[in-house]
C-alpha cells in the first residue's frame, strides 16, 4: 500500500457505528434484566449485541 491509499477499516463504515450506538443501552437493558434474575435471558442479549459489530467487521479483518 502506497502512501496515498487510506487504509480501510470497518469502523468507518456507517451501519457499524450505528450498531456500535446500540450496543450501550443494550447493555443497559441486560444489566435490568439481572437485577430482575433473567440470567439466561440479559446473557443471551449481551452475546448477540456484541455478535451484531462483530458478525459486521468480521469479512473485513
Amino acid at each position: 500500500m502506497d502512501g496515498n491509499e487510506k487504509q480501510f477499516r470497518f469502523q468507518d463504515f456507517e451501519i457499524w457505528k450505528k450498531a456500535a450506538s446500540l450496543s450501550s443501552p443494550l447493555f443497559e437493558l441486560a444489566d435490568e434484566l439481572d437485577s430482575k434474575r433473567l440470567y439466561r435471558f440479559a446473557e443471551q442479549l449481551r452475546s448477540a449485541t456484541l455478535s451484531i459489530t462483530n458478525n459486521i467487521a468480521w469479512p473485513v479483518k
